[in-house]
This record gives structure tokens, sequence and C-alpha cells, in this order.
């Protein structure tokens, strides 16, 4: 027998969309390609996107872990997207 794995449903137009920076904060240091990522997300996708407080800025592993579990929690979030990686 084989079992199906089980996905959320898709984000669909009007979703939001948590956009997170869980490695690093470089859309404070490069805010230009990441403008436009955020642009191309809500044209192509019509989503809203939802940052947190460390999405922008440095913080520390900590405050990133609570950003990304805020993320995960929120009913209300279809999807979470990162801007970047990172080791920590």
């Amino acid at each position: 027998m084989t079992v199906e794995p089980l996905y959320p449903p898709k984000p669909r137009r009007g979703d939001a969309v948590a956009v997170l920076s869980p490695g690093a904060a470089l859309p404070e240091v490069f805010p230009g390609p990441y403008e436009l990522g955020i642009q191309r997300l809500q044209e192509a996708y019509d989503v809203e996107v939802v940052e947190h407080p460390t999405t922008r800025r440095q913080g520390s592993p900590a405050e990133r872990a609570r950003d990304v579990m805020a993320a995960y929690a929120d009913p209300a979030i279809r999807a979470v997207l990162t801007s970047i990686g990172g080791e920590d």
C-alpha cells in the first residue's frame, strides 16, 4: 500500500504569504533585489506579503526563530518564503 504525502493547499490570489530572512538580513544590505522580488511576487501571484520584524534587519538567532515560529503558527499565512538561507 502506497501512502500519499499530505501537503497543505497551494496559496491562491489574495492569500497571505510570509517572507522571512532566517539566515541573514540581506534585504537590509541589498534592498533593490529584495524589493524587486516582493514586487514580482505581488504582481505575478497577487498575494499579500507579510513581513516579520527581522525580515529587513539583522536580528539575533532567537528573534529570527520567533519570526519563523510566528509565521508557521499564524493560520492566516498560506505559505512561508525566505529571502535568503543561512547557517544559524
